[in-house]
């Protein structure tokens, strides 16, 4: 499918452009006056074939309230270890002022204070055990990270691509790990969420130097959200800035092959094109890339679905006088559906 074609589709959705962000950006918000949902996501790919999801997730009214903790260790892409905990709201403490969580006195995600004043960059330090089940992960971004704040939602993604090094322990066996790795903050969130959306499709892709955050939000089935971040590593800078916001006219995201997985129609196969030019120096932003399903992992969040995808991604990303290729490169993506319905194709 060329791009051209769904442009006049696209010219309905709005330009939600990143900007800069600082620790605050990813510290806790929350809502006092209606039920609210917030979260903290991280994942990582090592290079022994493992990989990880670690997550922290409050709802609560005022203080009261339930925090969820969760662990996900996957081996090639099949689900190991799927493991959560809850606790009262009441026990969880966070900072309003930087990303700092902590459950009954104990550390869970924690902001490198001293690293970020002296450097500039940003790390994190994640340790939660669940049972026999624990994570001991170092996040270092290596690019720029950056928000997107709207009435409704608001999504921080504090570190688009990070080096991730440490000790992941499934079932008691406790093994050494590095690879890369990803890590966003959401907030806003409340059961009015779930009334006026239909889901979204969220994923990232990462290169040796370049990647993109896109997601696909749906409110309808003709409206939504398109959006799409082009970041590059912090020691490729191209004109020394290192994120680019995609207008929605410039991207073209298809959903290709479904199939039923419990009970509901998912797709399978995607294709994601960027053609955009930087307007200050005519840089131009290119990319195409095509993914396709390894393993879908699914839950329940309520009464809403959720797949998490493991994909295989294969095309090429361009920024400027850089051009890398992907081939079969395995990325992260998800689907989250409020409603059963199939999403358009």
């Amino acid at each position: 499918m060329d791009i051209d074609a769904v442009n006049s589709d696209n010219s309905t959705y709005q330009f939600l452009r990143g900007a800069d962000i600082t620790p605050q950006d990813d510290a806790f918000h929350g809502n006092i006056n209606i039920l609210d949902v917030e979260w903290w996501y991280f994942d990582g790919i090592f290079d022994n074939g493992y990989s990880i999801h670690v997550g922290v997730r409050t709802y609560h009214i005022r203080n009261s309230g339930i925090v969820e903790f969760r662990i996900n260790i996957y081996k090639n892409g099949k689900i190991e270890v799927e493991s959560t905990k809850t606790d009262l709201f009441s026990n969880f403490f966070s900072s309003y002022d930087r990303p700092h969580i902590a459950i009954n006195g104990k550390q869970v995600i924690e902001f490198d204070q001293d690293h970020y004043k002296e450097t500039g960059k940003w790390r994190y330090y994640v340790t939660l055990k669940i049972d026999n089940h624990e994570a001991n992960l170092s996040f270092t971004g290596t690019t720029q990270g950056w928000k997107i704040e709207t009435s409704d939602t608001c999504w921080t993604v504090a570190l688009p691509k990070a080096k991730v090094t440490g000790t992941i322990t499934a079932n008691g066996n406790t093994i050494q790990v590095k690879g890369v790795g990803y890590h966003d903050h959401n907030w806003g969130y409340s059961p009015t969420t779930m009334f006026k959306n239909l889901g979204w499709f969220w994923g990232r892709i990462i290169g040796d130097t370049l990647n993109i955050t896109w997601t696909k939000t749906m409110q309808t089935i003709k409206k939504g959200d398109l959006i799409a971040i082009v970041n590059q590593d912090e020691n490729n800078i191209q004109d020394k800035k290192e994120f680019y916001s995609i207008p929605p006219t410039n991207i073209l995201f298809a959903l290709e092959k479904f199939e039923k997985n419990h009970r509901q129609l998912i797709p399978t196969e995607f294709d994601l094109q960027i053609i955009d030019t930087i307007s200050d120096n005519n840089i131009p932003i290119n990319a195409h890339i095509h993914m396709i399903t390894l393993y879908t992992q699914h839950t329940r969040i309520f009464t809403a679905h959720y797949w998490r995808y493991l994909v295989k991604a294969t095309g090429k990303i361009s920024l400027g006088s850089t051009t890398e290729t992907l081939d079969d490169k395995t990325q992260i993506m998800e689907y989250l559906s409020f409603k059963s319905q199939s999403p358009r194709r």
